[in-house]
């Protein structure tokens, strides 16, 4: 008995260190939206600082760094401003060396000033890092990689549509499953809960996603966090959609009603895919707003196969707390 209580405990001294020593993070953020003036939201440089803290080995950013809209009348030189201003906010974790992977949003590329400005800064982001990452090719929209054995694609989806020669490189590098996990990255979701699923967007990109081996779709954009799992078994298996909410939270959209009647009472959701409760309140007389309004998530891998989640938030005292309640 003594002899297999020893051997135990060298089996706890020495694998669960290595273990620990050989996990590695990435975190994803989304909606900077920099203000046209060129302000940098308040709370976005404080889920900076606590970013930094965790020293994740990538930050994913899955749009909506800048605030561009339709027909809007700044300049060039005022749009490459914004750019100069987000380069300011992620200062501290460049200076860490953490590794910044863009994905674009659509008020990052409405018009054509806005499409030079963010092809512009994507190019020379994604160069700091290139060589570490292998990514093949100069396109900055859409593109993939592997990192740590995980497998990245990041996707030019900034509307709700996949256009062909998009779909056909995806499929093209997506025909064998991956090694361990595979993850995708955009802006949109293929299924909204603020607003309304294109039918069309999600039976195209959804199958596409199962049956390229998807294990997590990455999106922005709906400025609300959320968490499920898509069904799409009949063409390869079901994946999950986790839509990140907004960093800076300038600006939050309350649950549809619909989806409330489902998920929701009063005060508290569950998300589908944890099973864990939130807060949500009234504003302005309207409900189904997230009480946490800034959110970003971390996903941390302790091995090539197992990771866990995690969704943080400010709370009203801008503490960086657990965004689920229980």
């Amino acid at each position: 008995m003594i002899k297999i209580q020893i051997v135990f405990f060298y089996i706890l001294m020495f694998t669960y260190p290595i273990s620990q020593a050989n996990a590695w993070s990435f975190i994803v953020m989304s909606d900077i939206h920099i203000y046209p003036s060129g302000r940098i939201p308040e709370k976005f440089e404080i889920m900076v600082n606590y970013v930094k803290e965790k020293n994740p080995d990538i930050v994913f950013i899955t749009g909506d760094h800048t605030n561009g809209n339709r027909g809007d009348s700044h300049s060039n030189e005022r749009v490459n401003y914004w750019y100069e201003q987000l380069d300011k906010a992620l200062a501290p974790l460049f200076e860490k060396g953490i590794i910044i992977v863009p994905t674009v949003g659509n008020h990052d590329f409405y018009e054509p000033k806005h499409k030079q400005a963010y092809t512009q800064w994507a190019k020379k982001t994604l160069n700091k890092s290139k060589s570490v990452l292998g990514i093949h090719g100069d396109n900055p929209l859409y593109f993939n990689f592997e990192y740590k054995g995980q497998e990245f694609f990041i996707l030019k989806l900034w509307t709700q549509q996949m256009k062909e020669k998009q779909s056909n490189w995806f499929i093209n590098n997506t025909i064998h499953p991956p090694k361990n996990n595979r993850f995708a990255f955009g802006h949109v979701p293929l299924k909204s809960i603020r607003g309304r699923t294109v039918k069309s967007f999600y039976e195209k990109v959804g199958p596409l996603f199962a049956k390229g081996f998807i294990d997590i779709y990455f999106s922005g954009h709906e400025h609300m966090h959320w968490d499920e799992y898509l069904p799409f078994l009949k063409d390869g298996k079901d994946f999950r959609q986790l839509t990140v909410g907004t960093t800076s939270g300038t600006y939050n959209h309350a649950i549809r009603k619909p989806v409330r009647d489902i998920h929701c009472d009063s005060n508290t959701c569950i998300s589908p895919a944890t099973l864990k409760k939130f807060r949500i309140e009234s504003r302005d007389g309207r409900p189904g707003y997230q009480v946490f309004r800034q959110n970003f998530i971390e996903v941390t891998f302790l091995n090539n196969e197992d990771y866990k989640i995690d969704s943080f938030s400010l709370d009203k005292k801008d503490k960086l707390v657990d965004f689920y309640i229980e």
